[in-house]
């Protein structure tokens, strides 16, 4: 049976989707988180504008949904990140990094778009086991 998660913190989501899905397979729990962008969960408007500062809002609502679905950022085993200008690749990085423990960072792949919602810079989806 697959359990649907809205976060009561988290951002409203911008579209007719879930922000997570749980689901199981062969005893292991399975998260799939969908993408998170860089709205504010009090203001609801995006944050917008220095990479860094949109890459911490992003993850920091990644960490909510992931939090609220009772896994921790540490059960993530994968993330893609969407990045509008892939010149903001290593400054993503650094701040994506200090999410997780020490060597322990998950798979990540990085995918340039051409536009992204509301006109942010970055989106991340995850998937988390346990």
């Amino acid at each position: 049976m697959n359990r649907i998660y809205h976060s009561p913190e988290g951002a409203r989501p911008s579209g007719p989707y879930t922000p997570a899905v749980e689901t199981s397979l062969g005893g292991v729990r399975l998260l799939f988180v969908a993408g998170q962008g860089t709205k504010d969960p009090q203001t609801g408007e995006r944050v917008l504008g220095d990479i860094t500062l949109q890459a911490r809002a992003a993850l920091n609502n990644l960490r909510i949904v992931v939090e609220g679905s009772g896994f921790a950022m540490s059960n993530i085993v994968k993330v893609t990140l969407y990045l509008l200008n892939m010149a903001d690749y290593s400054a993503v990085n650094e701040v994506y990094a200090g999410y997780f423990p020490e060597g322990a960072c998950p798979t990540c792949s990085t995918v340039a778009v051409a536009g992204l919602p509301g006109g942010q810079g970055i989106e991340i989806d995850a998937i988390a086991a346990k």
